[in-house]
């Protein structure tokens, strides 16, 4: 499930990163910044598109696998009811959020984006419930190379946002349909299969997961959205330019958490701890032990990333990079956190901690954009991810008992020693790559050196695979 999941995240998400690198270098800050605001936008209203309606699918799926037609008919038409409420939302209700003119006229069509997006990712969530991921990863790849290509051509041509917006429009449409071929038999008994006792089911049980989903996207998408209430379309985007990376990194962990939530819901629900507890410590040491080293060389590395990936004209997203990449520490592990409450049928608790950490997001985002501008967006993300993670950290410490910090000590020490490396290097002006080559080969030979377990078991691992 990794490896498939892999693939498709971090390998299409690269194909995709070349289009974003490229049109913010043509397109220049301000023009980037209009295309980054819509998206964030639109983003902001699809809270309403999901309601957590695809992972519960993938939930019940891979828990009663003999009802799999009954629970795809009643979500299938729980999503398209959501569908066209957010539809409407983004295009009668978004442009009044906006003070940006130039964003204001694409919202229609943006509207065309997020239904057809939906539904590869409902898709998606169906292929993830019965544990056929390399599906998901094909088409994930052809959708960003489409979407990477397309970009390519058409900018060549008209340097505009709304060229840029059309073509990934084409590209997931064409994905969407590609996408649906896949489950058409169950389409086809989307009448047969309704159930109104599961339908309601669904719509009980997925406004928990409404609200995490709330917090996600707040925290992804709300700083820009008030950023365009006080700042320049420029300064957002300096701010996406920052945010686009440290999104990469995010992929990471949504890997992890997609690929052993299948398992864990199993091992939970047949009462095996032992493995449930084993799982939850292997799959925290592994998010920290990419999420430390990340986060260290990040900050001392900011400068050089920003100039290397979007150029020198992007150096002021410096500072507001160096506060987003400290947020690994919390969304590394919050991944699977967020996903072993939902296992335990406990998705209901999390409705206060995302309030509390939704509304400290707005309210910090309102004391300091107007004063400190994109470092003030950042900071406000930072509060507002710790807010939330540390009393869900607290509550499934309750549900799941396993250990964390006894198996981290020689990852930090490392990492430590790493920084200090990177850090000189820096200082006599090592070229940025093979900074980071040397940095990481540093880290890794002190784990070695340290005798950390996880690299040994990673390399039986790979034996497994190969035979």
């Amino acid at each position: 499930n990794i490896f498939w999941l892999s693939m498709s995240q971090v390998g299409s998400r690269l194909i995709r990163a070349a289009i974003i690198i490229y049109a913010a270098r043509i397109l220049g800050a301000a023009e980037y910044g209009v295309f980054s605001y819509i998206l964030s936008l639109a983003a902001f209203f699809t809270i309403f598109a999901d309601l957590g309606v695809s992972p519960l699918m993938t939930r019940e799926i891979a828990g009663h696998p003999e009802k799999r037609a009954t629970y795809f008919a009643n979500a299938f038409w729980l999503k398209n009811i959501l569908l066209a409420i957010t539809a409407v939302l983004i295009i009668f209700v978004a442009p009044k959020f906006s003070n940006i003119e130039a964003a204001v006229a694409l919202l229609p069509f943006v509207a065309l984006l997020v239904l057809f997006d939906n539904f590869r990712d409902f898709t998606f969530a169906y292929f993830r419930g019965i544990e056929k991921m390399e599906r998901e990863a094909i088409l994930t790849v052809i959708m960003n190379t489409t979407i990477a290509v397309t970009g390519f051509i058409i900018l060549k041509f008209y340097q505009t946002t709304g060229a840029l917006l059309f073509s990934y429009i084409a590209s997931v449409a064409i994905l969407s349909v590609v996408a649906l071929y896949f489950i058409k038999d169950f389409i086809r008994g989307i009448f047969k299969n309704f159930n109104k006792e599961i339908f309601k089911q669904f719509f009980h049980n997925c406004w928990p997961l409404a609200f995490t989903g709330l917090f996600g996207i707040f925290m992804l998408n709300i700083d820009i959205v008030m950023l365009g209430w006080w700042r320049t379309a420029e300064e957002i985007g300096y701010y996406s330019a920052s945010q686009r990376i440290v999104q990469i990194f995010y992929v990471l962990p949504a890997i992890l958490a997609s690929a052993i939530f299948p398992a864990v819901t199993r091992f939970i629900k047949q009462n095996e701890l032992d493995k449930t507890k084993t799982l939850n410590e292997k799959s925290m040491t592994i998010l920290y032990f990419a999420a430390i080293p990340l986060a260290v060389g990040g900050v001392i590395l900011s400068a050089p990333i920003i100039k290397f990936i979007f150029g020198e004209t992007y150096l002021p997203a410096t500072a507001s990079f160096q506060i987003l990449i400290a947020t690994l520490f919390i969304q590394f592990p919050g991944a699977v956190l967020g996903n072993l409450i939902m296992a335990h049928n406990q998705q209901k608790q999390l409705i206060g901690y995302v309030t509390a950490g939704s509304l400290s997001n707005v309210i910090f985002n309102t004391l300091l954009i107007p004063s400190f501008g994109i470092s003030g967006a950042a900071i406000a993300t930072l509060i507002s991810q710790f807010s939330y993670f540390v009393p869900v950290w607290i509550k499934i410490k309750k549900l799941s008992e396993f250990q964390t910090l006894r198996h981290l000590k020689k990852i930090i020490a490392a990492a430590i020693i790493m920084g200090i490396f990177s850090y000189v290097f820096n200082k006599f002006g090592l070229n940025l790559i093979l900074n980071i080559i040397v940095s990481a080969g540093i880290y890794f030979g002190m784990l070695y050196l340290l005798k950390e377990k996880i690299i040994n078991e990673v390399k039986e691992l790979f034996v497994k695979i190969k035979s």
